[in-house]
């Protein structure tokens, strides 16, 4: 139901250089053989996950599923990754012992349903989904409602009751969109969902009124309201509604862009103001707060909350246009909404910005493109680190070259800004393999990605520590094109191990990994 809408350079540090001294005769040519023998034993060796740091389970045929969806538990008993079909029309648990050894499948369902993600809450497991009947007439939907299921603990099937969470209506416009958010203690649930009236540009989620339900962790409703966020309360759409969080308390965030008078971001004059809404149970719980840092085009911006309740607002801004970034900004409210407690604005170097450019030298008034804000990980020490890949917007090719990556403290001072070379430049079809991973482990930040997808290319590992220190390593080569690393199907486990994804490029057959990424770094 909701609408869907790399260059190659040399790194000093994985570059390798041989160098020998002249010789002639037969022990010379025979000490070329043996070296040749075995370089090329040690290319063999690296692709068939012969480390200790690796586990990884059988090759299987995709069968009926067509995709990962998630990890969706894991436990004493070991690991349960969920899968569907393309169609979303069957779905299936597949559980794994904590060797990696394939147990058994459990069917989830066979019903066609739009899932729209997983809730693990409450130590039960649920599916939400919608349901709709289509108009094709008016090429609309009726009946267009959202439900949650239990899976049972037992045989991993849907239970017979959903729970309904969102009340069938018909729908007036051709976009609708309706998603979820958790609150960081896993004791709310947030629904939300809205109607569009058209599309502009590539204005995404243009509307004036949002539909809000809270949860508790049982998905008995502790509120519901719908807002109009409109300044003037008009008919005019002037709205994109971008994010929605809900705190501990069960009050609810929005952020989002109100226009001026031009809806687009294809302007060269700034159109848009950044906008942060917050939303309680009481018609008088609303406030906003706008970033007030100046005439800049902000893009790319995300919130979260702190350990303590804080909000943390951060992202990029321009000085030319929208879908570049000249700097970036951090600013932090505390939870009661009444101070702004840090507000920050720094400009990216132009030693990062002429690295993000792929230029020796750059000009001052130079800016990065079209770089996509993709993770965020909150610190120890109260401080955040956001990365963001670049992704140009084109029909023909999935463009997804470098990573910025920015750690910023808790007062809003930049701690480090790292460039990390990505490669990329395929079908949309294969993306999957083309963004990153980010994650974090005694404050150090990992990031893992694929350097090339084809024979040259291989996965990787880089790591951050707290002063900025970057150590790469290469853990999987493509030589033999077999299968790839799926990246954004990582999940990071308590233990210092990551699941991750494996599939060919042709996704009819996968396996799962356990990547021990401390012993990883613990080779020379």
């Amino acid at each position: 139901m909701s609408r869907k809408k790399s260059r190659e350079k040399n790194a000093s540090s994985e570059t390798f250089h041989y160098t020998a001294k002249k010789a002639s005769g037969k022990k010379n040519h025979m000490t070329k053989h043996l070296l040749l023998i075995i370089l090329l034993l040690g290319y063999c060796t690296s692709d068939i996950f012969s480390q200790d740091y690796i586990q990884k389970s059988k090759i299987k045929d995709r069968g009926k599923t067509n995709k990962t969806h998630t990890l969706l538990n894991y436990d004493s008993t070991g690991y349960y990754a969920l899968r569907f079909n393309k169609q979303l029309t069957y779905a299936e648990l597949e559980h794994y012992d904590l060797n990696l050894q394939f147990k058994k499948t459990y069917i989830v369902t066979k019903k066609h349903r739009k899932y729209i993600g997983v809730v693990n809450i409450a130590k039960k497991m649920y599916l939400l989904y919608f349901s709709y009947i289509k108009n094709k007439r008016e090429n609309t939907h009726d009946k267009v409602s959202l439900y949650a299921k239990q899976i049972t603990s037992d045989s991993f099937a849907l239970s017979g009751d959903s729970i309904e969470l969102i009340k069938p209506f018909r729908m007036t416009s051709n976009y609708y969109r309706g998603n979820f958010a958790i609150s960081p203690d896993y004791s709310k649930v947030l629904v939300y969902d809205f109607e569009e009236e058209g599309d502009i540009d590539d204005v995404k989620g243009l509307t004036n009124k949002i539909r809000l339900r809270v949860f508790d962790s049982s998905f008995n409703k502790l509120w519901s309201r719908t807002v109009n966020l409109s300044p003037d309360g008009g008919a005019k759409r002037k709205v994109s509604i971008k994010k929605l969080r809900i705190n501990n308390r069960g009050e609810v965030a929005i952020l989002s862009d109100i226009f001026r008078n031009h809806r687009s971001y294809n302007s060269r004059n700034v159109t848009a103001d950044p906008t942060l809404f917050f939303v309680g149970k009481e018609k008088n719980n609303f406030s906003l707060f706008k970033p007030n840092l100046g005439e800049y085009f902000f893009n790319q911006i995300n919130f979260t909350f702190d350990t303590k309740g804080n909000i943390l607002w951060f992202g990029f801004y321009s000085k030319q246009k929208y879908y570049q970034q000249k700097g970036v900004f951090f600013i932090k409210i505390n939870k009661d909404r009444s101070k702004v407690l840090v507000k920050k604005q720094h400009e990216l170097s132009p030693e990062l910005i002429s690295k993000l450019l792929n230029k020796k030298k750059v000009r001052s008034k130079s800016e990065a493109r079209s770089y996509k804000l993709k993770h965020w990980r909150l610190m120890q020490d109260g401080g955040i680190v956001m990365s963001a890949e670049q992704q140009p917007n084109t029909s023909y090719n999935y463009r997804s070259n470098d990573i910025v990556a920015i750690r910023f403290s808790s007062e809003g001072e930049i701690t480090w800004a790292k460039h990390l070379f990505k490669h990329g430049n395929q079908p949309r079809n294969q993306k999957v393999f083309l963004s990153h991973y980010m994650y974090t482990s005694n404050n150090n930040i990992y990031f893992l990605y694929n350097r090339g997808l084809y024979s040259d290319g291989y996965a990787t590992i880089a790591r951050i520590d707290s002063t900025g220190n970057i150590e790469n390593r290469k853990f999987y080569n493509y030589q033999n094109q077999v299968e790839l690393v799926c990246p954004q199907l990582s999940y990071q486990l308590r233990t210092p191990q990551l699941f991750i994804c494996l599939q060919d490029r042709y996704f009819s057959n996968y396996r799962f990994a356990l990547l021990d990424f401390e012993k990883l770094f613990q080779k020379k």
